[in-house]
């Protein structure tokens, strides 16, 4: 062909972005042109609900107005309705289209017979039923009892592939929970739920689809995202984009067949010829780096703005339909956290957990991940709880699946203790994932994948993808997103992209599958300026590839500490009946465990080990640390019916067993004394001291209280604490000459607290400068001096209905004088503030740059200054059992018995106690709360002291046994040496045939006791652990108690029956030793 000599024909260069703006209208569901472009051959035909063909009863539930929600009547077992319908027991009626079903929280179950009709039988191809009624649903074999899939509800998830049938005949059972995959919230999904909301039938209908036109929806839907947000100078999208406009060139809306053409035109153009195959992943350049590997997970809230008990539903309607797409796509790879969630699914669904998703676990398709009992949060638990977590979530999947994580899996959590990656090296954990980062609101982190090291210096290869969610859904921008956005290019190039439906549950769909195939193809055909996206390779394998190419992680860049996470700083404090509960759950159960053991090896005849109720009282504390339950973001329903009775319930039986206990180890003899479950004060019956007279002096402005160390004045028109002096030295504690609060300690102040978002979640910048110190002092008066103790009591006025009692006080044992502190007692008396947080504060003369807070198993130092953005963003911390702020020479410890937010700057230290957030949960907080906490003012800096009085503040529970056992039950296990090395559990080994634990794995004819200490200050450090058990061997284990890290020497006492086992910790290091005997 020649080159005309005569242009009679002159083309247009196209504008860009009319053509691209051009391409959305093709495949649009809406808007004007719809029955013009491909959407209308989607289907080939379509039958709604006509009682015929589709016919459909449904069945409600009965839920009495004001009942439990979570009572296990409103969620009755599948057998026992299916059951119950086959002896016409349950009256089933026709529903139609548009019928409303509810109220919130309730179940409405459905039977669905399908009459499909012949012709559609004959042609072969795979027939679908559309339901949708706005809430979540699961399809039921009627039969088995297995779930086939699951229902999202508005437009989400609509679909159920039907078995093919020769006779086109079908009957099956919906089971639907009144609610959406995000709860009910009125107005917006994170408000307070609307509990009379009702769900209506939008489809109900059989489709016979158009498999070529929903192929090329798929097809079209990426080539467009292609032209749209690839480079402007790349050729690609360039390409792209005038195909995408041929195709709707060579569309006729009038000819299905033209659908067929269009399709071979964009696939011969712009794709290689495996994209609608799973084959796609193995072709292409080979040489071309993996930017992206694909991880399909449906991360499900086990509590958040639903309860536990729709959860249990919600795990098996999203891991069913995940089982179901793992047949369709070989490729496909899931994963799934959170023991908890596997125990309920076992519960509730043995059949298919053991012949359906077992199997799927063995042929490398779905993967446990993440190694703990639920994806917790990790700032307030304490160090034990975060060792339980793994042990009991490893434990599990090892016992259930025959393998243990190596990746802690915590995607979405508000903040990570700089002891997990000690916890996650002790319990066979070496990796780590998260995403919340990301959502910092004052800085950016600086890296995407890196080592995490920390306070001890263990850590974990780390990866945060690069996408910044773990939610994606396999859009081409998702994918983009994830190869551009990752700040550890330079050291490592790819990036995971987790993608799936979550939150709510639900996890990938089958449109995800496809995209990411036709992604793939495309970047086959047009090289990588598409990224080259991977899905197949599993999360191991994607870590392994990071290894390989940093030199086993050596190249990767350090992050040090904690990752303290720059937004939800308001969980520190939000639902404090939570979180008190929760302490004292953590307190309980230790004061359990180290009673038993002793009791179980100083009775074995009439005393086992209660080791099956032990764990099921952890796992119920475990479960109530959820990283949306124990920081206080859920909905009023979780507290009110769920976590705090279960918490109650743990505290109360754990008194019942330490009574039992108590009963065993008194005997029949009236001769007692009285023990303690902390190892510096176990023997309580000796060097008692008769308590010192107290002296309350009154002047014109203030009460001063002595117990011959400390001078402490009580102002009388304020209520404060104005002086805290040292009585030997003159040394003076308080400031109320500089800084802000010149009132004094003991100050309570009210700030206000209107986040721009997330209420119960966050506290912001802005509120540090927006406060009110609570003058109206009702009344301060002296108290009579009863239990050893003399103090004020100071009465102050919140509002016309809500008021503070607080009781400081002074001890007045002789045995105490040298570790005195100032204890108070606070009781706020019907809180009902609206967005307003209550704090106390303590202006201290102190000056350093940082202050310690108590973290798990050790301190993390923080600054009281404001330098930098970073130092800026700390404005309020978490901490456990105390805060110290100190200088060379002196300084102040801030104890407390269930408090965890926290601040200190220039010379002021500050406790959070309450809250008001009224979203998702309106009555947050509501009500009388009592804190205690003390003032501890000492000589030099941080020692082991404060450690130990944070201890008994807490652990303060004494227990009276026979003196015939006294000096055995001491003897079991004491320690000496450096007192910053703290014994803080000790248990039976999980292991010894003779307790039969549901947790044993490898079972063993031996008596045993586990034995946990840990470095408290940051210093190498060393001790002796002593025993008059007839020891045998004594090894040191990891979390687990599986692997065996260092055998132990051990000698014997010459002088008595006891064993010494040396120690050596470094620096905040956890240790546990196994003695058996």
């Amino acid at each position: 062909m020649s080159f005309d000599r005569v242009n009679y024909d002159p083309k247009f260069k196209p504008v860009k972005g009319i053509y691209e703006d051009r391409l959305r209208q093709f495949i649009s569901k809406g808007g004007d042109y719809r029955d013009l472009n491909l959407p209308k051959f989607y289907d080939k035909q379509r039958i709604v609900l006509d009682q015929n063909h589709v016919k459909l009863t449904w069945y409600q539930v009965p839920f009495e107005s004001g009942s439990s929600p979570v009572s296990p009547d409103k969620r009755p077992s599948w057998e026992s309705i299916i059951k119950a319908d086959k002896n016409n027991e349950l009256k089933f009626q026709n529903a139609s289209i548009n019928q409303p079903f509810g109220p919130s929280w309730s179940t409405t179950w459905f039977k669905v017979e399908l009459n499909i009709p012949q012709d559609w039988v004959d042609s072969g191809e795979q027939l679908i039923f559309q339901f949708d009624c706005s809430n979540e649903g699961v399809v039921i074999d009627p039969n088995t009892l297995n779930p086939q899939t699951a229902f999202s509800g508005n437009g989400e998830r609509t679909e159920y592939l039907l078995p093919k049938q020769k006779n086109g005949q079908y009957s099956f059972y919906i089971e639907t929970g009144n609610n959406g995959m995000f709860g009910c919230g009125e107005g917006s999904t994170i408000n307070p739920p609307d509990n009379n909301r009702y769900f209506h039938l939008q489809k109900a209908a059989i489709v016979w689809p158009d498999w070529n036109a929903r192929g090329l929806y798929i097809d079209f839907w990426m080539l467009g995202d292609a032209a749209r947000e690839l480079p402007d100078d790349s050729w690609q999208k360039n390409r792209a984009r005038t195909i995408a406009n041929k195709c709707m060139d060579l569309f006729d809306p009038m000819d299905r067949a033209s659908v067929l053409k269009c399709r071979e035109y964009i696939h011969s153009e712009y794709f290689d010829k495996f994209s609608d195959d799973d084959q796609v992943y193995s072709q292409g350049d080979p040489n071309i780096f993996t930017t992206v590997y694909g991880i399909g997970n449906c991360h499900i809230d086990t509590a958040w703005l639903w309860p536990f008990a729709e959860t249990r539903r919600k795990i098996v309607r999203s891991w069913s339909s995940q089982c179901t797409l793992m047949d369709e796509y070989p490729e496909y790879q899931f994963v799934a956290s959170q023991a908890q969630q596997f125990k309920w699914l076992l519960e509730d669904h043995p059949d298919f957990f053991n012949k359906v998703l077992v199997p799927k676990v063995q042929q490398s398709q779905f993967f446990p991940i993440g190694g703990s009992w639920v994806e917790n949060d990790t700032n307030i638990p304490s160090g034990e709880s975060l060792a339980r977590q793994f042990f009991l979530g490893q434990r599990f999947f090892l016992k259930y699946f025959g393998i243990k994580s190596d990746v802690f899996w915590l995607p979405d959590t508000f903040g990570y203790s700089s002891q997990i990656p000690q916890l996650c090296k002790l319990s066979g954990i070496d990796k780590f994932l998260t995403q919340k980062l990301s959502w910092n609101n004052i800085n950016s982190f600086p890296h995407s994948t890196f080592n995490w090291a920390g306070i001890d210096g263990s850590q974990l290869l780390t990866h945060m993808p690069p996408g910044n969610t773990y939610t994606a859904d396999s859009h081409f921008g998702d994918v983009l997103r994830t190869s551009r956005q990752n700040k550890s290019s330079e050291f490592y190039g790819a990036g995971l992209m987790l993608y799936g439906k979550g939150d709510g549950g639900g996890g990938p769909t089958r449109e995800m599958l496809e995209k990411m195939r036709r992604i793939r193809s495309m970047s086959n055909r047009n090289g990588n300026v598409i990224p080259k996206l991977q899905v197949g390779t599993n999360v191991d394998g994607f870590y392994q590839d990071v290894l390989k190419r940093t030199n086993n992680g050596n190249d990767l860049p350090t992050w040090c500490g904690e990752l303290y996470f720059e937004f939800h700083r308001g969980t520190y404090t939000s639902q404090a009946q939570t979180k008190r509960l929760m302490r004292l759950s953590e307190v309980k159960l230790h004061d359990v465990e180290w009673l038993a053991t002793k009791a179980s090896i100083l009775c074995p005849d009439s005393f086992k080990y209660p080791v099956e109720k032990l764990s099921e009282l952890w796992e119920n504390t475990l479960l109530c640390q959820f990283h949306d339950v124990l920081p206080g973001s859920c909905i009023e329903i979780v507290y009110k019916y769920e976590a705090i009775p279960m918490l109650q319930k743990v505290v109360n039986e754990c008194d019942n067993l330490l009574e039992h206990i108590q009963t065993v180890l008194k005997g029949n003899t009236e001769s007692s004394l009285t023990v303690s479950t902390l190892s510096w004060q176990e023997n309580l019956g000796s060097n008692v001291q008769a308590p010192i007279v107290p002296n309350i002096e009154e002047s014109t402005d203030n009460y001063t209280i002595s117990n011959g160390v400390l001078n402490v004045s009580v102002n009388k028109n304020l209520g404060t604490i104005t002086s805290i002096k040292d009585i030997n030295t003159g040394t003076e504690y308080i400031d109320i000459e500089n800084g802000r609060n010149k009132n004094g300690a003991n100050q309570f102040v009210i700030f206000d607290d209107k986040p721009l978002s997330w209420q119960a979640w966050d506290t912001e910048l802005y509120s540090v400068n927006q406060f009110k110190y609570l003058t109206d002092i009702e009344e301060v008066k002296v108290l009579p001096t009863t239990d050893g103790v003399c103090g004020i009591e100071v009465i102050v006025k919140v509002s016309e209905d809500c008021k503070i009692r607080t009781k400081i006080t002074l001890p007045t044992d002789k045995a105490k004088l040298d570790e005195t502190t100032v204890d108070i007692t606070t009781t706020v008396e019907n809180w009902n503030a609206r967005n307003k947080f209550l704090k106390v504060e303590f202006p201290v003369n102190i000056r350093n740059d940082t202050a310690s807070y108590e973290t798990q198993f050790g301190i993390m130092k923080r600054p009281t200054h404001y330098n930098t953005s970073w130092d800026v963003a700390k404005f309020e911390v978490c901490h456990h059992k105390f805060a110290d702020y100190s200088e060379y020479t002196k300084g102040v410890s801030i104890l407390n018995n269930c408090k965890y937010g926290f601040s200190t700057h220039g010379n002021l230290m500050r406790l959070s106690l309450l809250r008001s957030p009224k979203a998702p949960d309106a009555h947050a907080d509501m009500g009388t709360h009592e804190i205690k906490y003390s003032i501890y003012p000492h000589k030099g800096q941080l020692s082991y002291k404060t450690v130990r009085l944070a201890h008994e503040l807490n652990y303060n529970q004494k227990f009276r046994i026979s003196k015939e056992f006294g000096s055995q039950f001491n003897n079991i296990i004491r320690i000496i040496g450096d007192e910053n090395v703290i014994l803080s559990n000790i248990k039976r080994g999980e292991d010894d045939v003779i307790i039969n634990s549901p947790y044993a794995l490898k079972p063993e004819n031996t008596n045993s006791m586990v034995v946990r200490v840990y470095e408290s200050l940051g210093g190498e450090s060393h001790a002796k652990l002593i025993t008059n058990l007839p020891l045998q061997r004594v090894v040191k284990v990891d979390n687990l108690e599986l692997e065996v890290l260092e055998e132990v020497n051990f000698s014997k006492t010459p002088s008595n029956d006891d064993f010494n086992i040396p120690i050596t910790l470094r620096a905040f290091e956890i240790a546990s030793y196994k003695f058996i005997f």
